[in-house]
């Protein structure tokens, strides 16, 4: 590989890496001078809102996940087994995260009706 061109590709990160922290530290300058101009001018500032957690997100998510890898899993165990599996991986991923996603949303179906 050229010098220069594997200096230009480690640059590339470094220089992503530096630009994203360059522009939190701008943002977050212009917030602080923006609150302490409400506070020289004597406006209230406003109340920072709690994040609201949502019960169903995590159950959710985690159905999501444990289909995803029950996919993986079984799409392992057929590719052992079976030579041509090109799609066999994307395929059944995304089946069975549908599958975990359905099986969420029928729990939470359950939760919602003993809740009434």
């Amino acid at each position: 590989m050229d010098p220069r061109a594997a200096i230009v590709a480690m640059s590339i990160p470094i220089t992503a890496i530096l630009g994203f922290v360059g522009l939190m530290i701008i943002l977050r300058k212009f917030d602080n001078d923006e609150r302490m101009a409400m506070i020289e001018k004597g406006i209230a500032l406003p109340q920072k809102q709690s994040a609201k957690v949502n019960p169903a997100s995590a159950l959710r998510w985690g159905c999501l996940f444990v289909g995803v890898g029950l996919g993986i899993f079984v799409a392992n165990m057929i590719a052992s087994v079976k030579e041509d599996n090109e799609a066999l991986y994307p395929a059944l991923i995304m089946f069975f995260g549908g599958a975990g996603l359905l099986v969420s949303y029928y729990i939470q179906l359950k939760i919602d009706e003993r809740a009434k």
